[in-house]
């Protein structure tokens, strides 16, 4: 269970750290375009809103998908306890030898017919 745990603990570790880069590098990419189109005077009023709505859009994803990471990561967690605690130890009955074969009724069966 542990290792189930570590896989979605990377999984959400690369998810995480991946929306984060990945925002930096939409701003980034769209700074230039912003900063030559704010030096044209009759448009860089617009085009600061344009940007404030673009940069706020962007992290706005980007915080929904880190939400969402969160969230599955918690579901995650919630599922493999349920899954811990409804394990049977190894060794019970109902779990291997005999039972899927019936095998062990057969046992059973012959030792009382002596």
């Amino acid at each position: 269970m542990e290792r189930w745990r570590g896989l979605k603990d990377l999984v959400q570790d690369a998810v995480d750290n991946g929306s984060r880069a990945v925002e930096r590098l939409q701003k980034h990419a769209a700074k230039l375009p912003f900063d030559l189109l704010e030096q044209i005077p009759p448009i860089s009023a617009p085009v600061r809103g344009i940007r404030l709505v673009h940069d706020t859009m962007v992290s706005g994803v980007h915080v929904a998908i880190r939400l969402v990471n969160r969230v599955a990561g918690h579901t995650i967690d919630g599922v493999l306890f349920v899954v811990e605690q409804h394990k049977e130890p190894a060794g019970t009955p109902g779990e291997g030898q005999g039972s899927a074969t019936g095998e062990g009724d057969a046992g059973t069966a012959t030792r009382e017919s002596r």
